[in-house]
């Protein structure tokens, strides 16, 4: 008896190892289908979905992948084809494993070769008839205050493991078409340039554990992220009209309008799963400063002309051009609060972007005290910081870093502590984030005619503050 029983559930066992292997077999004949050559990758690359180069992504950046990589074909990029085989070698061992758990993780699709989801990602659940869901497809009438995560431990310091989710009640959740957001727009009224949104943009009051340099969604929403034609992220900049960009020329000095594009709005460079949806826009104009030099950057600005206005939103809105420099207006900026925004390297040794949108406290630095501390660098006894150029920081641990040239630092205008105007632009640095050492940034103030006199060209005009 014992032998017969052995050797029945020997066979079970064979018969299901065989069928999960048959299974891994087929979804990697499904896989390796969507994997293929393409002229517009190299040779260490193959051309595969968006979202199966993001899943099988084994480097660890987590910064903003794929988003940024060469398109090979609608809603495909360029991945590196060691990653895509690594994972297919392990996909057998995958699929064997979810079969005896008889579950799929939280977070993945079934999809079909052309990347189509057959099957919706499971959401993470965060209690009974409760799911983790983005914040605009939730109702906003269900708010979890019931103590629920507070009594029970297991489920962790927060509720859900990603920024901008909530816990939401299954008959809760909409449609995109039917966000509780849309209505808010539709109601939204401009007031005028440089106002923040201090408290961000999430009206149930996001708990998610972000670090001290993390701006919350919408905080400042002049920030605008410029990519190349190809979706890489390039640089960053600055809303001053709803048809006008500011950045700084040295990153888009060997660009034209057919390689650019600009976004507005945006707060996770690698996800859409915002309140409210970022705006791209193509260039129709670039303007470089004539004396703008390329070795020294001297007049390190630029402006972008859309092809069309950007609408106005809680979260897309432009910043206050300063008064043209004076006497006053450098006071005013030394004792204003003031902050640099940007999607640039928080490591100073490293050039992983960030994927969310970072902000820091920075100083304004009196410029003869900013010439003699640059002096002290390699830059020696005989350089000489020209007007074209302002300075900020010399703080430690917190600076402007490698990818966020052409980002802003924007100050309260005098008397008010919520509204802003445009100091800099991120130019360059000796070093970065080391004490006494300030990060350079073109002089808004010292070049404001230069803009007025292109905004007048154009026709249009920048409101006062």
């Amino acid at each position: 008896m014992s032998g017969t029983t052995a050797d029945t559930a020997t066979g079970a066992t064979s018969r299901c190892r065989l069928l999960w292997m048959a299974l891994a077999i087929a979804a990697l004949v499904m896989v390796n289908a969507q994997d293929m050559p393409s002229p517009m990758c190299r040779d260490d690359e193959l051309c595969t979905t968006v979202i199966h180069c993001t899943e099988t992504d084994d480097s660890g950046r987590k910064g903003i992948g794929p988003r940024i990589s060469r398109f090979c074909g609608t809603g495909r990029v360029c991945c590196e084809r060691a990653q895509l085989e690594s994972w297919n070698a392990s996909l057998v061992d995958r699929v064997g494993s979810q079969q005896r758990t008889n579950r799929r993780p939280a977070g993945s699709s079934i999809r079909d070769k052309n990347g189509k989801v057959l099957e919706p990602e499971a959401n993470e659940s965060c209690g009974m008839n409760m799911e983790c869901v983005p914040r605009k497809l939730c109702r906003d009438n269900i708010i979890i205050d019931d103590g629920r995560s507070i009594i029970n431990p297991r489920i962790g310091v927060g509720q859900c493991s990603r920024s901008l989710h909530r816990c939401c009640e299954v008959n809760q959740k909409v449609d995109a078409s039917d966000s509780p957001y849309v209505a808010k727009l539709n109601g939204f009224k401009y007031n005028n340039c440089g106002w923040s949104n201090p408290q961000g943009l999430i009206p149930d009051k996001d708990k998610y554990n972000y670090t001290e340099d993390v701006s919350i969604f919408g905080q400042f929403p002049w920030m605008v992220a410029i990519f190349t034609g190809r979706q890489q992220y390039l640089c960053g900049g600055t809303l001053i009209h709803p048809q006008l960009v500011i950045t700084s020329s040295h990153n888009i000095v060997n660009e034209t309008v057919d390689t650019l594009m600009a976004r507005a709005g945006d707060w996770d460079l690698n996800s859409l799963d915002e309140p409210y949806e970022h705006q791209g826009r193509r260039i129709k104009q670039i303007i470089l400063h004539p004396e703008f030099d390329p070795e020294a950057l001297f007049n390190d600005i630029a402006i972008l002309v859309l092809d069309e206005p950007v609408q106005l939103a809680p979260h897309i809105q432009p910043l206050c051009l300063p008064p043209p420099e004076s006497p006053q207006v450098i006071d005013d900026l030394l004792s204003a609060t003031c902050f640099a925004t940007g999607w640039g390297a928080k490591d100073p040794n490293s050039d992983k972007l960030e994927r969310t949108l970072k902000r820091i406290d920075l100083p304004i630095v009196d410029h003869d005290e900013c010439q003699a501390m640059l002096r002290n660098t390699r830059l020696e006894q005989r350089f000489r910081l020209r007007p074209s150029f302002l300075c900020a920081g010399g703080i430690e641990g917190k600076d402007t870093c490698k990818g966020d040239g052409g980002s802003p630092l924007f100050c309260t205008l005098p008397g008010q502590t919520d509204r802003y105007q445009l100091a800099g632009i991120v130019s360059w640095g000796i070093e970065c984030a080391e004490a006494d050492i300030p990060s350079v940034y073109a002089n808004v103030p010292y070049l404001r005619a230069w803009i007025d006199e292109k905004i007048k060209g154009l026709g249009l005009q920048v409101a006062a503050p």
